[in-house]
């Protein structure tokens, strides 16, 4: 199985378009990147979907892409250009960003001039504000 695009990302690449999915007209979304492994993500994905209208409050979302079977779950943070701001990998769904953490980075990146450009040393446990 190839490697996704997800997989090989950093912090600063810049994602496909075809990866992030862009459902709004403003193109202001910020998306959590989810590339489930192998593991159950039920309660986790459960989780970020009751903060749903609190991530949509700072033009926020969760994607979640198709399981690639990998060791690891992969959780990208992504800002409304397809720039990576945080990359995280966890075997185990306790280990990825809550749902208060993600809603941090949507409120975060909702509120970034694009000329700050991405983190340069970038917190593992949020963003600098």
């Amino acid at each position: 199985m190839p490697t996704s695009a997800l997989r090989r990302a950093r912090v600063g690449d810049r994602l496909p378009r075809s990866l992030v999915d862009r459902r709004s007209a403003r193109r202001l979304e910020a998306t959590a990147l989810l590339q489930p492994g192998i593991g159950n993500t039920d309660a986790y994905l459960a989780s970020l979907a009751s903060a749903a209208d609190e991530f949509g409050a700072w033009d926020g979302l969760v994607q979640v892409l198709e399981a690639d079977g990998e060791p690891a779950h992969r959780l990208a943070i992504v800002d409304r250009y397809g720039q990576v701001y945080a990359v995280h990998d966890a075997a185990d769904v306790a280990e990825l960003p809550d749902a208060a953490a993600l809603a941090e980075w949507f409120r975060f990146l909702a509120t970034a001039c694009p000329e700050c450009g991405v983190l340069d040393q970038p917190i593992v446990t949020g963003p600098t504000l």
